[in-house]
């Protein structure tokens, strides 16, 4: 485990300049996030943060490290290879392993210079650089099966046509091969919806990062628009993708009259489909040794073979309300992640990013998220049975918007406490509850509690010494000597590292480093986890010759590193 003592170097600053990602404090395109559209006819208004990827710096520079104090570099031992990459700027920038075993190079790192996007070794030497033109970065698959993470390109061109006063864009996406930078179109052009509402009027972008979806095992990318009617299957033919079978969504009523699987939808309306269902969130998981596509949307999670469109293409549907308050739209927003352990589970955790809780601690400002995706649950799937144990938390609008904070979760970037192959994990994440972060350890396989822990928030569970143990990368919102009265949102300059004990049912703490808390970018969405913010923000380490680092923020946004013990 974490035993060596913290090494503060402060490089830079917090915010575009420095390779962070800025805080998701404008939800894009819709009107609701400002909490005003919340009842079930106004679902198309709920839009969800997806925050953007592009670095700042230009990465051109050979990687820094520690070469310049090393007498003899060419005998050094190879640094350790962590998840993220140092800038010459002094930013980091996210580093993705390389499956490939014939790879010249373990990872590899994506920086979006404007028009043109760099690909970089793990030591920050060019690998390609090229020029796409404009377009909003996104990536995590393998679409060409060749071991490399692949990336998007989302394009966006102006009508000259406005909705509410805002333009009308037509939106498109191209992929782009990791190991080549070869890019090819993936789906065709579609104009922004154009939504009116009581007195509000707005568009909505139909192509954007959230669209594609992808998963382990499979080269097939499932595309499918914002608020869709239809999606589409496509796979790579060795020159260009090509449309291998397309779906009805769960949003008109085809979606009745062609499947037989189907089941009547949650609000009790007389059909199945859900109008106007929300942004598909999920992934392509393998369901009794068929892949298939499992997606959470309004109301419901279903799941689709990977065919082409046919009436048994739909293999489960499972309507669902949490709480089974039919006043909500049935919003399925949040993390979306297959328990390693035991792959019959899918679990989504509805509710905003831990990032949301770093963004505001950076700016001192709780802006971030303000209504933190509104419908605050945490849902256990079970993929063989299509059933669904589901637990509510809270929903923003009650109480005459009483609810923004109170009562909303906080998933770290992986919840899963492992327990053993084939053994159901516990899930921790983070609840504010009565003005206090309190985190949440279930009882395995379901949503109840085992045990919660007060005044505690959970940014991790990762194992960042890569010494074969999970690590718990923790901060603490109040200290035992502080008033135990409401209003402890910010969370403590402290980063507690610690294991867990499932023994003793706690997490012991093996490390404490004032002054610090983890320091968070995003990073693409991965084959088995996804999340509709469109970004993960796992806890970041860098390899230097003296040992893995781990990156951190202090007071003021400064960036610093924390040596790790292997």
């Amino acid at each position: 485990m974490l035993r060596s003592s913290l090494l503060a170097i402060a490089v830079g600053m917090i915010g575009c300049g420095s390779g962070a990602d800025p805080a998701p404090s404008t939800m894009p395109s819709d009107a609701s996030q400002d909490g005003t559209a919340d009842a079930k006819g106004d679902a198309p208004g709920d839009a969800v943060a997806e925050p953007k990827l592009d670095g700042s710096s230009d990465g051109k520079d050979a990687w820094p490290g520690d070469a310049a104090q090393e007498v003899h570099p060419e005998a050094a031992p190879p640094a350790p290879l962590g998840n993220a990459l140092l800038l010459p700027d002094g930013g980091v920038t996210p580093l993705y392993r390389i499956e490939d075993p014939d790879s010249p190079t373990p990872a590899v790192a994506y920086q979006s210079n404007g028009d043109t996007i760099e690909s970089l070794d793990e030591q920050g030497a060019t690998l390609w650089e090229k020029s796409f033109g404009p377009g909003s970065m996104f990536g995590g698959f393998d679409f060409d099966g060749d071991q490399w993470p692949d990336l998007g390109l989302v394009r966006s061109q102006d009508t000259g046509e406005t909705c509410g006063g805002k333009p009308v864009l037509m939106t498109s996406i191209d992929v782009v091969r990791g190991r080549t930078g070869d890019m090819l179109a993936a789906v065709s052009p579609l104009k922004s919806l154009c939504w009116t509402f009581g007195t509000t009027t707005y568009p909505t972008e139909q192509w954007t990062g959230l669209d594609l979806l992808f998963g382990k095992g499979t080269k097939t990318l499932a595309a499918i628009p914002y608020y869709a009617t239809t999606g589409w299957y496509y796979a790579f033919d060795g020159t260009s993708l090509v449309q291998t079978g397309s779906l009805l969504y769960p949003s008109t009523s085809a979606y009745d009259t062609t499947y037989t699987n189907d089941k009547p939808n949650a609000h009790g309306l007389g059909h199945s489909f859900e109008e106007y269902s929300h942004v598909p969130n999920g992934l392509i998981h393998e369901v009794g040794g068929e892949p298939r596509l499992v997606v959470f949307t309004t109301a419901r999670v279903a799941q689709y073979r990977l065919t082409d469109l046919a009436a048994d293409q739909l293999a489960a549907d499972t309507p669902f309300l949490t709480a089974n308050r039919t006043d909500l739209v049935g919003r399925d927003y949040g993390l979306v992640v297959p328990d390693p352990e035991y792959p019959t589970h899918v679990v989504l955790l509805s509710g905003t990013s831990a990032a949301s809780v770093f963004f505001d601690q950076v700016s001192g400002k709780m802006e971030s998220d303000p209504w933190g995706q509104i419908e605050r649950h945490l849902t256990i799937y079970d993929v063989g049975s299509a059933a669904v144990d589901d637990r509510f938390f809270s929903y923003a609008h009650d109480s005459n918007d009483g609810f923004k904070y109170e009562g909303r979760l906080a998933y770290p970037n992986h919840p899963m406490v492992r327990r053993g192959a084939g053994t159901p994990s516990r899930l921790a994440y983070n609840v504010y509850e009565g003005g206090h972060w309190r985190l949440h350890v279930s009882k395995p396989g379901v949503t109840a509690d085992e045990v919660v822990f007060a005044d505690w928030f959970l940014w991790d569970i990762q194992d960042i010494d890569q010494d074969g143990d999970e690590d718990w990368v923790l901060s603490p919102s109040r200290d035992p000597t502080d008033p135990d009265v409401p209003g402890w949102y910010f969370v403590k300059w402290r980063t507690v590292l610690a294991s867990w004990n499932e023994g003793a049912l706690k997490f012991d703490e093996v490390r404490k480093e004032e002054g610090v808390i983890p320091h968070l970018v995003g990073a693409f969405r991965e084959p088995g986890k996804t999340t509709s913010w469109g970004a993960l923000y796992p806890v970041l380490t860098v390899g230097t010759s003296t040992g893995l680092q781990m990156v951190t923020a202090a007071p003021g946004g400064v960036i610093g590193f924390l040596p790790l013990s292997p």
